[in-house]
């Protein structure tokens, strides 16, 4: 029987449309495999909270606090009574997390490098803050997850987290068992306890939180343009090692279907401040640290639940991008700075999370005026700033920009007034 042309080009147009048809669920398919999962929120009994603080610079010296300055007495001891009423309330926290910046600024003379022999008031610092932890703890037998700022190192600002000695501000303190990353941090053989620490004196490991959830704390200060390192490697090295453990650790949570909270002190992207990178671009023929580390976040999506850091002291987000500058994989959320040097009232958060999706949820921030003779009750919360959704990162992943940093601005010095420049730039964070 022959067929006629018109016959053979309505044939070829079924044969098309059903190629077509096949390719768009291929795709389809591909899409929904890659988004994000969605949290859970239907019952009140999965929805918990930790706790989340960050650069407090502690001058133990100084008795009163001031605006531009750091954390006096006053300032510290009405903190410690918050953090008390916080931990010992009906809604105690599961966990704690610090993202680093221990000790107080202090001046440079050439070099910011310290001598052991100079190391006196620094190192108290850091001592006073690191035993507070410790005592808070214990007292509410909770995990408390420690990682290193630039001001915690030893042998001074943006040195390596060891000096040549391979001496750590945790050799400052007494070993406690629930205390990470400390040897031995276990808070009991069915919850916390340490994963790895691939080299232990460079600041960064894993920890299990409880089953099938890991923190992931990473020590950024390595990837800062200003790091030097005294400890025996080189920045080279050890930011390439860090990456690559890290690439390890989430492909074995992935593979164990685990959910990763992942924290640092100086995140990737852009300082909304200075207009600068935050993390150093390294030279040609050698990895791109900021890509290598996207591209680990667009590749781990499903697994990584949440993103945490500090060192900017403000009240910010951040959007972390695909390769494509397109699809947002990831936002991360700063803790303010308790000191008030860049003139931001004090702050800390309390961060609610789904625990059966792991899902970052919403958050409250606590802050207070500086000069208060109590903490307070101040607060204000991520869904009453940014809006509603069934999670942080769904609200933020869907909001055009300028809506994020219209959002941002109201609560960015921690309603201590705007910022004077753009902060804009920090949101979005691309490949270099």
């Amino acid at each position: 029987m022959s067929i006629s042309k018109k016959e053979r080009l309505t044939f070829l147009v079924v044969i098309v449309a059903f190629i077509v048809a096949g390719v768009l669920a291929t795709t389809h398919s591909i899409v929904v495999a890659q988004q994000r999962p969605v949290a859970s929120v239907s019952a009140k009994n999965t929805v918990h909270t930790f706790l989340f603080l960050s650069d407090i610079h502690l001058d133990d010296t100084a008795h009163t606090t001031h605006y531009g300055g750091d954390t006096g007495h006053d300032l510290w001891q009405i903190f410690k009574d918050k953090l008390d009423e916080v931990m010992g309330g009906a809604n105690s926290p599961d966990f704690m997390v610090y993202t680093g910046d221990l000790s107080a600024h202090y001046s440079c003379h050439g070099t910011c490098y310290l001598e052991p022999n100079e190391r006196g008031a620094h190192n108290r610092d850091l001592s006073a803050i690191l035993k507070e932890f410790q005592a808070i703890a214990t007292k509410y037998h909770k995990p408390f997850f420690y990682l290193p700022g630039n001001n915690d190192a030893v042998a001074g600002n943006y040195y390596s987290f060891a000096d040549k000695e391979h001496h750590t501000a945790l050799d400052l303190i007494p070993v406690s068992t629930l205390f990470f990353p400390q040897p031995g941090a276990v808070a009991d053989s069915n919850s916390a306890h340490m994963l790895s620490t691939p080299t232990p004196f460079a600041g960064y490991y894993s920890a299990q939180i409880s089953k099938g959830v890991r923190f992931i704390a990473l020590n950024t200060v390595i990837y800062v343009p200003k790091y030097t390192a005294v400890d025996g490697s080189t920045q080279l090295t050890e930011g390439t090692r860090q990456l690559q453990w890290l690439s390890d650790q989430l492909a074995d949570a992935a593979a164990k279907n685990e959910k990763v909270y992942l924290a640092m002190h100086v995140p990737p992207g852009v300082d909304a401040y200075s207009g600068k990178d935050m993390w150093k671009a390294q030279a040609t023929g050698s990895a791109n640290w900021q890509n290598t580390f996207l591209r680990l976040t667009e590749k781990y999506q499903a697994t990584i639940a949440g993103i945490l850091y500090g060192h900017t002291h403000m009240d910010e987000v951040r959007r972390l991008y695909d390769s494509t500058g397109r699809r947002i994989t990831e936002v991360a959320i700063s803790s303010p700075g308790v000191t008030p040097n860049h003139f931001n009232n004090p702050g800390f958060k309390v961060v609610r999370y789904d625990v059966v999706s792991k899902e970052l949820l919403d958050f409250t921030t606590y802050y207070t005026r500086v000069g208060s003779k109590q903490w307070g009750s101040n607060s204000y919360t991520f869904s009453g700033t940014y809006g509603s959704g069934a999670s942080i990162f769904s609200r933020l992943s869907t909001m055009q920009v300028n809506d994020v940093w219209n959002s941002m601005n109201k609560v960015y010095r921690v309603k201590n007034l705007f910022a004077p420049y753009n902060t804009a730039r920090g949101i979005e964070v691309k490949w270099q």
